[in-house]
């Protein structure tokens, strides 16, 4: 049994992977400050610790904490808020991610393994986007997880293992519906199930990469646990274009609400047009592909929104 800790394991990401490392035996620590995550949403078997990482103040509290590995996945996850607050949203991504690095060293915890995001690509020359290829990041949401990448290879030199997973869209079931700024899926969903009119801020021809959550889960279980994952990092997608039309007609098939009205307003600050990701790099490293269908995990993700509301 190893110890793991996961920050921002009350969210929705972090609360599936906790679930997933407490069904492989090992026990799990949730660091998460609680203000976009909810205890509800950790797994039973996980022990919580509160705590703003962004605060080197508060390192106080876990100074006799051990594990074998940190899952970094805490930090705001909306390059649309990012524009509100650009210096909290610096401390959220840039100064936890800085202050964990440094705890990780002194604590000689070895294996650090961190959410980056499709976001540090900004609007690519030209798709699918590779991990090699320019990052020209939009939003401060993204060039803030630039930076915390530029921390972690420094860390990843100076004897850290680590690896960097760039996360495209995300979706699934547990996703916080109420959460109107972060997440296609969830956002245009929640529209569904109050029946008001989908909102889309910017053009349905903008494409995206979805990836299902349990898909994800298995990349960074796989990541954690393959030595050739070390000092890498990895674009986690399908490989597979989405327009936010066909993302619609799919929803509202799924839905059975064919029809359903739509308004489209103008885009969010730094939003990007359209990204695709090459997987090929986990594919060939871990052996990782995305295996769950768009249909497939949409008709999961209704199934659990509509039987919740």
């Amino acid at each position: 049994m190893k110890t793991y800790i996961v920050t921002g394991g009350a969210g929705f990401i972090g609360a599936h992977i906790a679930h997933a490392l407490l069904l492989e035996g090992h026990r799990v620590l949730i660091f998460d400050d609680l203000s976009t995550g909810k205890i509800s949403n950790i797994p039973k078997g996980a022990d919580l610790v509160k705590i703003d990482l962004g605060k080197i103040k508060n390192y106080q509290k876990i100074r006799k904490v051990k594990a074998d590995a940190v899952f970094h996945l805490a930090g705001q996850s909306s390059g649309e808020i990012s524009f509100k607050n650009p210096w909290a949203d610096l401390q959220s991504h840039v100064a936890s991610t800085f202050h964990l690095l440094q705890f990780c060293k002194e604590k000689s915890i070895q294996r650090f393994l961190y959410a980056s995001s499709m976001a540090v690509y900004g609007n690519p020359i030209s798709v699918p986007v590779r991990e090699t290829d320019a990052i020209m990041p939009k939003s401060y949401y993204g060039a803030a997880k630039a930076s915390a990448e530029n921390y972690i290879r420094l860390y990843s030199d100076l004897g850290l293992q680590t690896t960097i997973l760039r996360l495209f869209s995300v979706y699934g079931p547990g996703q916080n519906l109420k959460n109107m700024s972060q997440g296609m899926v969830s956002i245009y969903l929640a529209y569904m199930c109050k029946n008001k009119p989908i909102l889309i801020k910017g053009s349905v021809d903008r494409f995206r990469d979805f990836v299902y959550i349990d898909d994800l889960v298995h990349a960074w279980i796989l990541a954690s646990e393959k030595s050739k994952a070390i000092g890498k990092t990895y674009n986690i997608c399908s490989g597979k274009k989405t327009t936010i039309q066909e993302l619609i007609i799919q929803l509202t098939s799924i839905h059975k609400k064919t029809n359903y009205p739509v308004i489209c307003r103008q885009a969010t600050p730094g939003d990007q047009f359209g990204i695709i990701g090459d997987p090929t790099s986990i594919e060939s490293d871990l052996g990782w592909k995305a295996k769950v269908s768009l249909g497939q995990g949409l008709a999961e993700t209704v199934k659990e929104a509509t039987s919740s509301s």
